[in-house]
């Protein structure tokens, strides 16, 4: 008999023998029944694309897989020929679900002739097209209408949309925006599928090198849901606009190694002392509003030397530069491109990189200067507003009283603009301890502590659901083993002892994801909220161990002593009259499902630990 995927030959000689022992003469039935089990949850997707559309990566990027990107050379060598017949790929997670590569389409290749290279797609339960630029080929659309009319999920996946940023970055430069080249992208597939009566929800962004952004984590949710392991998520991309993506990785990193319930304490400790923590300033203007001059003057250092930012006359500054700080540990200016004065131009700024921002303007407030102060706010970000050349005004007459002129017409300005306690420096690059410089100089020094506690808050939300999505796919790699240790211990010894275990198993998991009670109370230590509020964003039921009786009824049937027909039913046991028999099938599904419960618990308790009061 053939293994299955997920039993190997092992697992089904030791089966064999603790079966014989019992009764030698329902020991073939007995393994088929469980063949036909472990076959009942079986779950075919078929992935498809163009070819060169990146099938195979995102495959492999499936399957957790990374592409060697420490490797120089790997950039440079030929991609590999796409199969020329389905491969097959058991994903290590779930062992239930089989991703198949299939051969990729490309013209002039007639649409019949790919269709009928392909074969009959009816094993599949499920359809993934990869597109990659464009819109989807036909015959790929008529591969999701199939499916639609037979009512078999389908999606699509947008892959390579690092790309697409990336080139939009190079060819817009100052114009830039990643939310309106995400959307392009979008609108690119949806559009076609609109066109062609299909579901535009279905529609992912991915990048399969990069599998923590865009929309890898919900695509990669959709498809554990074929396996019916229900997740509350609404499917749009992370609000992202207020928080550093760096910030998030720098989150992510330092408590990854952790148990969850460790987490809050090394977030306080973070804090609490937040020198190591990353502050990214940008600095933000019109062309020619002296913004490398500001840059260079609170680094200290001249124009022209060999450190400095470039200054000009003209703009002379073609892509975002970071230099660091000289007094300020982990401070680093962003040197920036100019901004254009439309309205269009401010939209296209991606502001989610950078903590805090100088806003700077070498003449009046103006309209530039309204729309770039209203984006920065919009994005939830704070800024000082610094007033450039003020040396230039006050050339005329070196008394004070012009000087609070200017300010109190940038801070009238910016008060209508819904900035209720604006910051505003009078400077001049050049006469460095003149005016404001020093004060600017000294308020950066002094805010930087609190501006990168800020920057470190708005970051927690998106880091606290990566680290539980991260470990709770490391606790899922365990559930198929202890499913078929379970079944294993039946044969050999059926009765209540292989639900004890399981509920043994579940409150390991509970242990894992920081939502014991001891774990509780440190997370309500660390971050000073109520444990009570804490434990009623639980809502599993397996978190408060259930009567091993309960769960012996959810992964057993009873068999009638007449029915012998073991091939015909998926359960499998010990045979006697009136013995209940233990499902494989259950029993793997009440793990998974029991998993997939805390892991939202154990986001939904940590979202509630650092929420707002």
């Amino acid at each position: 008999m053939a293994a299955p995927a997920g039993l190997d030959d092992a697992f089904l000689r030791e089966l064999r023998t603790r079966y014989e022992a019992q009764d030698p003469g329902t020991a073939a039935t007995r393994l088929q029944a469980l063949v036909d089990s472990v076959n009942a949850l079986k779950a075919d997707v078929a992935v498809v694309g163009c070819r060169g559309a990146g099938v195979t990566t995102l495959i492999h990027a499936l399957l957790g897989e990374q592409p060697g990107l420490d490797d120089p050379q790997a950039f440079f060598q030929q991609a590999p020929e796409p199969p020329g017949q389905p491969a097959s790929y058991t994903h290590p997670t779930f062992p239930n679900l089989t991703l198949w590569d299939l051969p990729g389409f490309q013209e002039p290749e007639k649409p019949g002739d790919y269709t009928k290279r392909l074969g009959d797609l009816g094993k599949f339960g499920c359809l993934v097209l990869v597109v990659a630029e464009g819109s989807p080929a036909d015959p790929l659309l008529q591969l999701l209408k199939a499916f639609q009319q037979k009512q078999k999920p389908y999606y699509v996946v947008r892959t390579k949309v690092d790309l697409d940023l990336h080139t939009a970055k190079r060819r817009f430069r100052a114009h830039y925006s990643s939310a309106e080249a995400l959307a392009l992208a979008r609108n690119g597939v949806a559009e076609v599928l609109a066109k062609n009566g299909l579901d535009t929800n279905r529609v992912f962004l991915v990048s399969a090198l990069e599998t923590d952004r865009y929309q890898f984590n919900q695509f990669q949710d959709q498809l554990e849901e074929i396996i019916q392991l229900k997740r509350a998520h609404d499917g749009e991309l992370e609000d992202l606009r207020a928080v550093s993506p760096r910030k998030i990785q720098e989150l992510h990193q330092a408590c990854a190694t952790g148990g969850l319930a460790e987490v809050p304490a090394i977030i306080r400790s973070a804090l609490e002392e937040p020198s190591q923590i990353r502050l990214d300033v940008a600095v933000l203007g019109e062309a020619g509003s002296g913004k490398s001059a500001l840059v260079n003057a609170l680094r200290g250092v001249g124009c022209g030397e060999p450190e400095a930012a470039p200054t000009g006359v003209t703009a002379t500054t073609q892509k975002a530069t970071a230099y660091a700080h000289p007094t300020v540990p982990g401070l680093y200016l962003w040197d920036l491109p100019g901004v254009g004065v439309t309205e269009e131009d401010v939209g296209r700024l991606d502001l989610s990189r950078y903590d805090f921002f100088l806003l700077t303007a070498s003449e009046r407030y103006r309209h530039a200067q309204s729309r770039l102060a209203q984006a920065v706010s919009a994005a939830g970000k704070r800024f000082f507003f610094v007033r450039t050349k003020v040396d230039v005004d006050a050339q005329p007459s070196p008394e004070p009283g012009p000087m609070e002129e200017i300010r109190g017409s940038c801070v009238g300005a910016l008060q209508k603009d819904g900035v209720s306690s604006p910051s505003v420096f009078l400077v001049s690059s050049l006469l460095r301890e003149a005016y404001d410089l020093p004060a600017l100089q000294a308020a950066l020094e002094s805010d930087a502590p609190a501006l990168k506690r800020e920057a470190l808050e708005k970051a927690i939300p998106v880091a606290l659901g990566r680290l539980v999505r991260r470990k709770s796919r490391a606790l899922m790699k365990d559930v198929w083993g202890k499913t078929l240790d379970s079944c294993l211990y039946w044969a050999a010894k059926p009765g209540p002892d292989v639900a004890t275990s399981l509920v043994d198993t579940v409150s390991a998991f509970s242990i894992q994801l920081g939502l014991d009670e001891k774990s509780l109370a440190q997370v309500a230590k660390a971050t000073g909220k109520p444990a009570g509020l804490l434990q009623a964003e639980i809502r599993s039921p397996w978190v408060k161990q259930p009567d091993p009786e309960q769960v012996l009824k959810q992964i057993t049937k009873p068999v009638p002593f007449s029915s012998r027909m073991w091939s015909l039913v998926p359960y499998w046991g010990h045979g006697a009259e009136g013995q209940p028999e233990i499902s494989l099938e259950a029993t793997y599904r009440v793990l998974t499902q029991a998993l997939a419960e805390m892991t939202e618990d154990a986001e939904r308790m940590l979202r509630q630990a650092y929420a707002k009061e």
